[in-house]
């Protein structure tokens, strides 16, 4: 059995002792560097889940380039505004209106009451007999007016009849037009309400035949 020196053992413990402070230096260095990793993990976890959260990114609308009157593209920048016309009061729709019938309106008026002409100048033609020895036709102008006014009487026979005779004719003119066409007109005017009466003869005698046409100032006879 092999005996140790006694002074072997205290080196070595000596030694063991000068060594211990070392470790625990070590030992808490290593301790500290830990605890430094877990705090800078647990901070960066905290960092990452507490921030704010980043915004969406926020696209600039872009403005297309508009083609100026000369022909050149507007910069996009310089807004460029039109003036809208104003409507014309013409253009408006009018708003449809609802017509009420008033009381006063749904009432019947009395038909007007043409006017009564104003009497004229008038003519009557009676038919005598015919031969030589046969009455004469008789004319009668009649003036219904309130003034004296000139008159004109127009007749008309068949082609054969020539001539035309007035027995009485102080202040009338006769003349022919040709195809039984003839003129009767007054020289003188004839007085209101006064009345011509004349006596006509036809060709050869011939008073019986009555006129194609017959008409006074443009107004037809009365034929008898």
């Amino acid at each position: 059995m092999a005996v140790r020196p006694e002074g072997a053992a205290e080196v070595r413990t000596a030694r063991v002792l000068a060594s211990v402070p070392w470790v625990v230096v070590l030992l808490g260095v290593c301790v500290l560097v830990a605890l430094l990793v877990v705090a800078l993990l647990s901070f960066r976890t905290r960092e990452r889940g507490d921030g704010p959260r980043a915004a969406p990114p926020v696209f600039l609308p872009t403005v297309p380039a508009a083609v100026s009157p000369t022909g050149g593209p507007t910069p996009a920048g310089v807004e460029r505004r039109t003036v809208s016309p104003r409507p014309s009061r013409s253009g408006r729709t009018p708003s449809p209106r609802v017509a009420t019938a008033s009381p006063s309106a749904t009432r019947v008026s009395a038909p007007a009451v043409a006017p009564t002409p104003a009497r004229t100048v008038s003519a009557r033609y009676e038919v005598g007999t015919d031969g030589r020895d046969g009455t004469e036709a008789v004319l009668s102008v009649t003036n219904s007016t309130s003034q004296a006014v000139e008159w004109r009487v127009e007749l008309a026979f068949d082609d054969d009849m020539w001539a035309l005779r007035v027995s009485d004719d102080s202040g009338v003119s006769v003349w022919g037009r040709g195809d039984g066409e003839f003129v009767v007109r007054g020289t003188r005017s004839l007085a209101p309400g006064d009345t011509r009466t004349l006596r006509l003869r036809l060709g050869w005698g011939e008073s019986g035949t009555r006129p194609l046409r017959c008409t006074v100032n443009g107004v037809s006879c009365r034929l008898g």
